[in-house]
């Protein structure tokens, strides 16, 4: 039981983490005031937003959430990976780089779902809602 409980947790800081993501990203943005310098939005979506991806899939494993709550987990951190991509694609395909504040909507609104729904299933069966 304690696992599933490490694992809502984790899914709420990973949300956390993409919201701090967002506010570093917003004061960056010199139309903000910012200096137009992203390093530190860069290097913590590297990193910490990374570490938490990886952490809530590995804590899904852990508590054995079932095969569908695994599942979404790795989804989520495919979408990490993809948005860690895309702001490489500016040169050559800047349609695509585009895409990148996109994913990040997407990942935030996933999160915060999978969040919730992590939440609820923390005190129940080894699978959780939805089962499988």
């Amino acid at each position: 039981m304690i696992l599933r409980q490490v694992h809502a947790w984790l899914a709420w800081a990973l949300v956390a983490t993409i919201v701090a993501q967002v506010f570093l990203a917003g004061t960056a943005m010199a139309n903000l005031g910012g200096s137009g310098d992203f390093s530190t939005h860069i290097e913590f979506g590297y990193t910490v937003v990374g570490i938490a991806s990886l952490a809530l899939v590995l804590s899904a494993i852990a508590a054995r959430r079932g095969r569908r709550e695994v599942g979404i987990a790795a989804g989520l951190l495919v979408l990490y990976v993809v948005q860690t991509v895309l702001p490489s694609a500016r040169s050559a395909y800047p349609i695509l780089a585009a895409l990148h504040p996109l994913n990040a909507m997407l990942l935030f609104g996933l999160a915060i779902w999978y969040a919730r729904r992590a939440w609820t299933a923390r005190t129940s069966g080894p699978a959780g809602p939805g089962g499988a």
